[in-house]
C-alpha cells in the first residue's frame, strides 16, 4: 500500500485561518498508517505526483493542498485499476496556497465522482454516528461534510449532525478502479473497517491469521523467497508458513508455524 505524504500540503495545512484546529495532518496520517499496520499490510510513502502504478492501493489521509497534476495522476492511476482511499479537507487548494477554480474537493472531484457544498467541523466533544452496510455503525468526530454525489455511491450515510441524512462515506467507480471518500474523522475501528473493504476492493484483503503486532514481509530476488517476521509484542507467537524452510538465524528447519519469541526476529528462506 501507498500512503501519500507532501511536505508543502502539511506546511499550508498549518497556517492560520483554517476551518477547523483539531483537524491535523500528521494525526490522521499516524491514524492511517496504524489501521494499516494492524491488517497486516506493508505500507510505502509516496507523493502524489509519483508513479503509483505499482500499488494496488492508495491512501491519501490529508492532501490540503495539491496541485492539478498530481489531481490528474490520482485519476489515471484510479482508470488504470487503482483503488484510492482520499480522507476529508483533500484537494482544496493548489501549489500557491489559492483554492482550485469550481466546487470542492477541487483537483479530486472528479476522481471522486462528488462535491462539497460546505465544511461543517464539529464542536469540541461532539460526535456523530454513521450508518452503512448491513446497519453497520461507525463513530466519528472533528469533522463532517455536505457531500453531493456526482457519480459516486454512498457507502456509509450520517446517521446524526449537521450532516444528518447525507453521504460520509463514498465509493466511485472510474475506469478499472475506484476512488473512495471518507469525509469525516473515524475512529479507530471505523476507520479499520474503511479500509479493509477498500482493501478488499483493491485485491489486497487484510490478514487475519497473523498475531497482532507481529510483522511479516516476504521478499523474492534470484537468491530465493525469504520471510521475516518481527515479534514487537511481549507475548510468544507462531507465524504460518506457506511453505517449509531453513530459518537463517537459527539454521533449524521451520515448516507449518514459525516460532518467534517475543521482541525477537526470525528469516526463513523458503523452500522452491
Amino acid at each position: 500500500v501507498a500512503v501519500l505524504w507532501d511536505w508543502q500540503s502539511w506546511w499550508a495545512q498549518n497556517l492560520d485561518w483554517r476551518p477547523s484546529q483539531d483537524h491535523d495532518a500528521r494525526e490522521r496520517a499516524d491514524a492511517f498508517y496504524e489501521a494499516l499496520y494492524d491488517h497486516h499490510l506493508t505500507v510505502d510513502f509516496a507523493r502524489p505526483d509519483a508513479d503509483l502504478s505499482r500499488y494496488p492501493l492508495v491512501v491519501a489521509p490529508a492532501l490540503y493542498l495539491m496541485t492539478q497534476e498530481a489531481g490528474d495522476n490520482l485519476r489515471r492511476y484510479v482508470e488504470g485499476g487503482g483503488t484510492l482511499v482520499v480522507s476529508y479537507f483533500s484537494g482544496i487548494v493548489d501549489e500557491h496556497d489559492a483554492v482550485h477554480e469550481g466546487p470542492y474537493p477541487g483537483a479530486l472531484r472528479d476522481v471522486l465522482g462528488l462535491t462539497v457544498e460546505e465544511f461543517s467541523p464539529l464542536l469540541e466533544g461532539e460526535r456523530v454516528r454513521l450508518t452503512g452496510p448491513g446497519g453497520a455503525e461507525l463513530d466519528a468526530d472533528v469533522w463532517t461534510e455536505f457531500v453531493v454525489p456526482r457519480g459516486a455511491e454512498t457507502v456509509w450515510s450520517y446517521t446524526g449532525g449537521p450532516a444528518a441524512g447525507r453521504p460520509a462515506v463514498t465509493r466511485h467507480r472510474l475506469g478499472e478502479g475506484a476512488a473512495w471518500y471518507v469525509s469525516t474523522r473515524l475512529g479507530t475501528d471505523g476507520l479499520a473497517t474503511v479500509l479493509a473493504r477498500a482493501a478488499e476492493d483493491a485485491g489486497v484483503p487484510p490478514r487475519h491469521d497473523l498475531p497482532h503486532d507481529v510483522e511479516v514481509v516476504r521478499r523474492s530476488g534470484e537468491s530465493g523467497r525469504y520471510l521475516f517476521a518481527i515479534n514487537h509484542s511481549a507475548a510468544d507467537a507462531k507465524v504460518p508458513l506457506e511453505a517449509p524452510g531453513t530459518e537463517l538465524l537459527t539454521g533449524e528447519r521451520a515448516a507449518g508455524r514459525l516460532a518467534v519469541p517475543a521482541g525477537a526476529v526470525r528469516v526463513v528462506r523458503l523452500d522452491g
